[in-house]
């Protein structure tokens, strides 16, 4: 195939992913009330916040912002399939079953982060931070709310790639055979570290955050390992 070829092939891919995010971007807009439920879902259970919008559009822009990362979480898995289907034909042939094992994977482990972002890791942060000052009057902002809740989301889905990224990094090569192993205790601490800034200062909320991410790198140790053993 001729590199005029793949771009058109890339362009038709593309068109096809964007208009797919078109649709449901609009769909999203229009029933707007449906899915904010869904989004205010982590303050439930905090009554000490109040959501205000502070610019006569901000209204019309949190409508859109949240319609674009619906529409971005819905149509993810056609991106990742075309993303799949255009690089498939330049993968030998032996290791189309392991790419296409990889490309599910990720997608399994992002939809697993932002979920337990969602239910576990962020409700404990908000708890925490409504109620971290009692000196004034908690109102956020619509916009600061979404922007925030989403970029955790987004955080906690890169956080779940650990295995994935140890694969990839056994594959290659790139480092030694035991270097994961080497940096464990590092590892335990920065996660203990991380868990203790994000959730409410009490033990259980910590374990809540910093034992799945424990969890996540004693399986990047084995699927590093596994890579490493296979190149």
């Amino acid at each position: 195939m001729e590199l005029s070829e793949h771009f058109q092939e890339l362009r038709s891919r593309l068109l096809t992913c964007l208009a797919c995010f078109a649709v449901v971007a609009g769909i999203a807009f229009y029933q707007f009330p449906f899915f904010w439920r869904f989004v205010e879902l982590p303050l439930f259970g905090t009554n000490l916040v109040t959501l205000v919008n502070l610019s006569p559009a901000e209204g019309v822009s949190v409508n859109l912002l949240v319609a674009c990362m619906i529409a971005a979480l819905a149509t993810s898995p056609i991106f990742l399939y075309h993303i799949y289907a255009f690089c498939a034909p330049a993968v030998p042939t032996e290791r189309k079953k392991t790419f296409l094992f990889s490309v599910f994977t990720a997608s399994l482990l992002f939809f697993a982060g932002a979920a337990f972002a969602y239910f576990f890791a962020i409700p404990f942060l908000f708890s925490f931070l409504a109620g971290y000052s009692n000196s004034a009057m908690q109102m956020w902002s619509q916009t600061s709310y979404v922007s925030f809740l989403f970029r955790f989301e987004v955080l906690f889905a890169l956080i779940f790639q650990m295995p994935v990224a140890a694969a990839f990094l056994g594959r290659t090569g790139i480092a030694g055979k035991d270097f994961l192993l080497k940096h464990f205790r590092l590892v335990i601490f920065l996660s203990a570290l991380f868990s203790a800034i994000v959730t409410p200062p009490d033990l259980m909320s910590l374990f809540w955050v910093a034992i799945p991410m424990i969890i996540l790198y004693g399986i990047s140790l084995i699927t590093y390992r596994m890579a490493w053993r296979a190149r």
